[in-house]
């Protein structure tokens, strides 16, 4: 029976770095002791943003809380009628609590609060500042426009009530909300003096495929009224 000598061979130094596991272990050492320290004080402040990131994500979420509490009370004013009551309630709102969901839907309330008063200046004020605060959101630039536009009117600024309200129809995403915004706007050029433009914005609500009857019919209407008009010399 033959026996076979096992031959152990030491690793040489350039095999050592040939080997990939080694190699790389290797770098990895070199690597640390180049760089640990900064490592180190790179992973303590990552862990330092999220635990600050952790409190004012909590911070937030408590100013919210309280902020939404705040808006339904002045929100129950406001379906009241209690105009008088729910301004101050709700400029609170937006002093107390800004940044948060609540002071910015306290805007749009005042800017109705201060309408239903006959303080248009004022609630244009406050519509502007909520669509300022609409962010990238179409539907409250929307709805933010149109307040801004029923304010301007009812300050008998018509041009200006006009660009709000194209604003608003153009933010729309159903023909019924675009045709009653074009029909405020038409009006508006009316009243402004600028007919043929608001002939133009009664001519294309008829072509709002999805628009109701009586949108489509109140322009028709208006329209006829405007062509009827006798010409200034």
């Amino acid at each position: 029976m033959s026996t076979h000598l096992v031959k152990h061979h030491k690793i040489t130094k350039r095999q050592m770095k040939e080997d990939p596991l080694v190699t790389a272990a290797f770098k990895a050492t070199v690597h640390w002791e180049r760089y640990g320290n900064r490592i180190l004080v790179g992973i303590g402040a990552l862990a330092l943003l999220a635990l600050l990131g952790f409190f004012m994500m909590q911070a937030r979420g408590k100013a919210e809380q309280k902020a939404s509490g705040d808006l339904f009370r002045a929100t129950l004013a406001v379906t009241q009628g209690d105009y008088v009551s729910a301004a101050p309630m709700l400029k609170e709102i937006v002093d107390n609590e800004p940044g948060t969901d609540s002071a910015r839907e306290a805007m749009l309330l005042l800017g109705d609060s201060y309408a239903a008063q006959g303080k248009p200046g004022e609630a244009a004020e406050w519509y502007r500042k909520y669509v300022e605060k609409a962010g990238g959101d179409k539907e409250r630039q929307r709805v933010g426009y149109l307040g801004l536009g029923t304010a301007l009117e009812d300050a008998g600024q018509f041009g200006a009530a006009a660009s709000a309200y194209a604003s608003s129809a153009d933010r729309s995403t159903i023909d019924n909300l675009r045709g009653r915004s074009m029909l405020a706007q038409a009006r508006s050029l009316a009243r402004a003096g600028q007919t043929a433009k608001a002939i133009d914005v009664y001519k294309k609500i008829d072509l709002l495929p999805q628009a109701e009857a009586s949108i489509k019919n109140a322009a028709g209407v208006r329209l006829g009224e405007l062509q009827a008009a006798p010409t200034a010399p």
